[in-house]
Order: structure tokens, then C-alpha cells, then sequence
């Protein structure tokens, strides 16, 4: 992952709507409009955090097939958990956790325990 990258998702999980859209599809993927409901933002709002959160490569767009043929877009996240650490130079590096599995590798490091962002 870029420092780019690295920095747009330390941006969008500090931001208090794009957290709650995480959230939210942490579970299960939703619409736009779904989201906006849910999550208690304007739909507007929710467009423009989306975009952000695609950006930042968190969550993907897939269409969903509803019983009534009628094809949805619905967003999901792209990961599983994130694990944020600081370097010795003062920089954040963000490594991504796809699979249950390897997510026990992370519970401690250096004998203090990690917060996995979008984790169980």
C-alpha cells in the first residue's frame, strides 16, 4: 500500500460518517440509500463519503440481484481488519487483514495489544 493510500485510510476511519458506513457494511453489504437510513446521513452525504471510502480502497461496489430482477449496486468492505502501527521515523504504515486465520498473528505485538479497525 502507497503512503498515499496509507494516508487516506488513517483520513476516512478518523471521519465520523465514513466510520459509521463502515460499520455498517462491516456485516452486510447495502445500497446508498440503505446506508444513508441507516447510518443517519443525508444521502448526499453518503455518495460523497463512498466515494471516499473507494478511493481509499475500503469498500468495493458489486451489484446485487434482488428478488425482483432488478440489479442494485451495494457496497461491501474490501477487508476484513487493518492493523495500524507507528514507526520508529514517527510514520503510521497500515497492513491489511483479510482472513480470520491471520488475524491471530496480530493480537499483540511487542506485548501491547492492536486494535483491528472493521474487526470482530
Amino acid at each position: 500500500m502507497g503512503e498515499n493510500n496509507q494516508r487516506a485510510f488513517l483520513d476516512v476511519v478518523g471521519d465520523e460518517d465514513c466510520a459509521a458506513i463502515l460499520d455498517a457494511i462491516r456485516e452486510e453489504s447495502q445500497t446508498i440509500p440503505e446506508l444513508s437510513d441507516g447510518c443517519d446521513i443525508p444521502l448526499s452525504t453518503a455518495y460523497r463519503k463512498l466515494k471516499l471510502l473507494q478511493e481509499a480502497d475500503l469498500v468495493e461496489e458489486k451489484n446485487r440481484l434482488p428478488k425482483d430482477c432488478r440489479p442494485k449496486n451495494v457496497y461491501e468492505l474490501s477487508f476484513d481488519a487493518a492493523v495500524v502501527t507507528m514507526g520508529d521515523d514517527g510514520g503510521f504504515e497500515v497492513e491489511y487483514v483479510d482472513s480470520p486465520p491471520k488475524r491471530a498473528a496480530y493480537e499483540r505485538v511487542g506485548g501491547q495489544p492492536l486494535s483491528l479497525v472493521g474487526g470482530d
